[in-house]
């Protein structure tokens, strides 16, 4: 009687190691078809021991090239130092769990943004089970996301200054609202085709012959003012000072220059200097030109605001044939090898 209850025992035993045997089984091979998560185990006081597919995939090493090694091998040196590899197996055993959101090293010394998580193994079985995958592509969003809403709230900023001062300076040098209303509307407008373009062409350059065009195209189509120049590209500083300095023109060559008769013509062109980029409005075919006797909000733009903002000298010269304007300008990023 007592035999047979050994063999029943022992019967009993072999099933419970046989699936114990299959649950193991099973779990490595859901660990090992976890390939986008690395999975690995280290014990406290951080050696590896224990590696997944997925590890290797994500991290460089091979098993056997790890384990038994110091997990701290996949942290910055600079997180090394700041003891963040410890603090991890710290917060884990004291309050169960602790999140891995930082920078971590390759095999081959690349990084890359691993985020996940370490915990105790359960049951009492000594160590820690880590689980990570990559997330560069998500923090790298995140930080593009955050540098777009600070680049939007300056640009919004410095809008909103350059509006209040087209306001304020075209007020003290108008008569009357009607004045006011023509002259800041027409300035506004510059500034709005020249902040459409470089949205258009995601701020990083404009192309000058379309924000020439853009700021002069009623007095182009109707044959009055013509433009020629190569392919130029300029910077989003420098197309919004010119939008507006060619506005100022313009609204100068209708009041009083060559735009302000029917047999009025206006040449604008420009060519390649270096890294520079020179243009030259030229009015021919006006009334006699004289020197302004004050200089009015659209003159200082040109003869102070522009030059300021283009860090180059402007050139404008009242001859007597028509209005003259030189104005320099640095070409985007690259242009000069263009």
């Amino acid at each position: 009687m007592h035999a047979r209850q050994q063999e029943k025992r022992l019967a009993e035993l072999e099933q419970e190691v046989a699936a114990l045997r299959v649950e193991a089984e099973q779990r490595s091979l859901i660990l090992e078809s976890a390939t986008d998560y690395a999975i690995f185990t280290i014990d406290r006081a951080g050696v590896v021991t224990s590696w997944n597919t997925g590890a290797e995939r994500l991290l460089g090493f091979r098993e056997n090239e790890i384990i038994g090694r110091d997990g701290r091998i996949i942290f910055t040196p600079e997180d090394v130092k700041k003891g963040a590899a410890d603090w991890e197996i710290n917060q884990a055993l004291t309050a169960g769990r602790a999140e891995n959101e930082r920078w971590h090293v390759r095999k081959d010394g690349s990084r890359f943004w691993g985020s996940g998580l370490i915990m105790p193994l359960k049951h009492g079985a000594p160590g820690l089970l880590k689980i990570m995958r990559d997330g560069t592509e998500h923090r790298r969003a995140d930080e593009f996301r955050k540098l777009l809403i600070g680049e939007l709230d300056h640009r919004v900023k410095n809008m909103l200054a350059m509006v209040r001062s087209l306001a304020d300076q075209t007020l003290e040098n108008v008569d009357g609202l009607a004045a006011f209303k023509t002259a800041f509307t027409s300035r506004l407008f510059a500034l709005a085709r020249a902040h459409d373009l470089l949205t258009r062409e995601t701020w990083v350059s404009a192309d000058l012959e379309k924000l020439v065009r853009s700021a002069l195209e009623s007095w182009i189509e109707d044959g009055r003012l013509a433009v020629s120049g190569p392919p130029v590209r300029i910077g989003p500083k420098q197309a919004f000072a010119l939008s507006m300095a060619l506005n100022e023109l313009a609204t100068n060559a209708a009041k009083y220059g060559a735009l302000s008769v029917a047999g009025g013509q206006v040449e604008l062109r420009w060519w390649r200097d270096g890294g520079v980029c020179e243009i030259r409005w030229t009015e021919r075919g006006g009334p006699l030109v004289a020197p302004p006797r004050r200089q009015g909000f659209g003159m200082r733009i040109l003869n102070r605001a522009l030059a300021m903002e283009l860090e180059r000298p402007v050139e404008l010269l009242f001859e007597p044939a028509g209005v003259e304007c030189v104005i320099s300008v640095a070409l985007a990023r690259g242009e000069h090898r263009g």
